[in-house]
């Protein structure tokens, strides 16, 4: 339990001795953190070349591809039927959704950076239309029987990086951005025109990670990027979020490069959802290619 106690704040209840080792105290933290934001820069520029890779000095690019997504995971529904008794219904995306089958959507990104800064932007679609049966509670809704499912899903990643080490033919750092879901996820019954319900949410999640590239040759080079949700917490939801991917790239002429990268996405979201206790459990998973210009 915090301390409310107004003497806690009172500066002139401590004594003179106190005061002087608590502002010395502050003083020397302020001066760490000013050394450290000094000393850093530096370090990194130490270990920052110009070259003609993707990464190197000032550098920007446009991508576009196909992504081919396999999705994963459900909605669990948490109903209490009465004090302290609480019934939970599971919906499957795959199995009781019909949505089990991968789906091509479009990709995009872009990538700004001087180095060892890049900023980078991207973000793809899942949309599909499906049927299955099931019989349970979704959200606030029963169905008993067959369904219809149309998903339509958007995430959007910004990340902000910074290179520790930034060489011609090799470089490592680390990421801090968000990730946002954009969920629409509708289910309805052909038979009962009632029976319809729709989970329609729009989710951030900071994350933080790591990313490193490797130049095997002077047109080809590997790459892969890894990140998570850096807390358990997120506007009273508790969240689990996971994202890697790895790729090679190939420029097979000046400023154009093709790439193959598979990825992999988990989130799990646990709280009070259009005003219902659910857990959300998402998993996207497959292959993105396409080509980018390079500058």
């Amino acid at each position: 339990m915090q301390n409310t106690d107004p003497s806690r704040y009172n500066l002139s209840s401590r004594t003179s001795d106190m005061t002087l080792f608590t502002r010395l105290k502050q003083s020397k933290s302020h001066s760490f953190v000013i050394l450290g934001l000094t000393v850093l820069p530096l370090l990194s520029t130490a270990c920052t070349l110009t070259g003609d890779s993707a990464w190197n000095g000032i550098h920007a690019s446009g991508s576009l591809g196909y992504q081919e997504t396999s999705i994963g995971g459900g909605v669990t529904t948490n109903t209490e039927v009465s004090p302290g008794v609480v019934v939970s219904s599971d919906f499957d995306f795959e199995e009781q959704g019909g949505q089990d089958r991968s789906k091509p959507g479009l990709f995009a990104s872009a990538t700004v950076g001087l180095a060892p800064l890049e900023l980078r932007l991207s973000g793809f679609e899942y949309q599909q239309t499906s049927s299955g049966t099931f019989t349970g509670d979704f959200l606030d809704t029963t169905f008993t029987g067959a369904i219809d499912t149309d998903f339509d899903i958007l995430v959007y990643k910004a990340t902000l990086g910074f290179d520790f080490i930034n060489l011609e033919r090799f470089r490592v750092g680390a990421i801090v951005g968000a990730t946002i879901f954009d969920f629409d996820l509708f289910l309805s019954s052909p038979d009962v025109p009632t029976e319809q319900e729709s989970l329609d949410e729009l989710f951030p999640a900071p994350v933080v990670g790591a990313r490193g590239d490797v130049k095997i040759t002077d047109a080809l080079r590997v790459g892969g990027e890894f990140s998570l949700l850096p807390v358990g917490d997120v506007e009273g939801f508790e969240v689990e979020y996971v994202d890697w991917q790895a790729g090679v790239f190939l420029e097979p002429i000046p400023h154009v490069e093709l790439f193959a990268i598979y990825r992999s996405i988990s989130l799990e979201v646990d709280g009070e959802i259009e005003d219902v206790d659910a857990d959300v459990d998402l998993h996207f998973t497959g292959p993105v290619i396409g080509a980018a210009i390079t500058f």
